[in-house]
């Protein structure tokens, strides 16, 4: 067992994870159109100050860059962990979407007019949007998501066109601030853990509402190479990345080995003999 253990977990400081998409994966999409997608969260507290993080978000589009299963991914969006009470134990405080195109916000500004619930609170390349509102995101076919980030929509956050957005093969990059509500988070790893329990939290063929975290790509091929006029929603399932060695498109453990779909699977069997296991540790999950 405690080799199993160090499989699913390293034992050094767990700051960074990777979140994989793969809308092959049945009970994972809308329309199982088979695009895929890695984001890469990575943690640190900021120095001087007790209980604010920076956090570094890379985005992947892993799809092939055209033909079957490809698409462009348009949005992302999240939620924020929780206290007991219902609280945000870790709260968003502000946005910048560097480079990315990522410069429409909804979720987390107050949108008071139509055409802004539309279209989100424009934020110009490499500016800071402070995340004030307490307004979320529609999402269908998910639930409204705290934060939701998008290219140039006229849909709001779950629609619009594909005419802009991050090709297969590319990755983008934006960043957060935030801050640490609760008395029992005071280290990066501690942020980290409770964003890898909230997306862990959804299993494949769960409720769509169930779901924390969702991507949306657009100009979607289907695996026999026709157009999926609906685009594609997927949520994915978040793995440890061993500290300091980077995003990569495999994620550790089995993955490379078994692919995406068995990784699911095993990742959840894996919290389950963990968390059964009387030598864990309390921050082994």
């Amino acid at each position: 067992m405690a080799a199993l253990v160090g499989l699913a977990a390293p034992a050094q400081a767990k700051t960074a994870f990777d979140v994989i998409f793969d809308s092959g994966i049945a009970g994972t999409s809308f329309y199982n159109t088979g695009v895929k997608a890695r984001m890469s969260f990575d943690f640190r507290k900021d120095p001087g100050n007790g209980n604010t993080y920076t956090l570094d978000l890379g985005i992947t589009n892993t799809s092939p860059a055209s033909g079957p299963s490809s698409g462009t991914l348009v949005g992302f969006a999240f939620n924020e962990p929780l206290r007991d009470n219902g609280s945000e134990a870790i709260s968003l405080l502000r946005y910048n979407p560097l480079d990315s195109g990522f410069g429409r916000v909804f979720g987390g500004v107050n949108n008071p007019t139509p055409n802004q619930r539309s279209r989100g609170v424009r934020v110009d390349e490499d500016e800071w949007l402070a995340i004030t509102g307490s307004a979320t995101a529609p999402y269908a076919p998910f639930a409204n998501f705290d934060f939701c980030a998008r290219m140039s929509s006229r849909d709001g956050c779950h629609g619009g066109s594909g005419s802009t957005g991050i090709g297969g093969g590319s990755t983008v990059n934006v960043q957060f601030q935030l801050k640490a509500n609760d008395a029992s988070i005071a280290t990066a790893d501690q942020v980290a853990e409770r964003f890898y329990n909230l997306f862990n939290s959804f299993d494949p063929g769960d409720r769509w509402s169930k779901a924390q975290i969702a991507l949306r790509f657009q100009n979607v091929k289907k695996p026999n190479g026709r157009t999926e006029s609906g685009g594609e929603k997927v949520t994915g399932a978040a793995f440890w990345r061993i500290p300091d060695e980077g995003p990569t498109d495999a994620v550790p453990g089995p993955l490379p080995v078994l692919g995406a779909a068995a990784a699911f699977g095993w990742s959840r069997k894996m919290r389950h003999l963990i968390r059964h296991s009387p030598t864990r540790s309390s921050t082994e999950l």
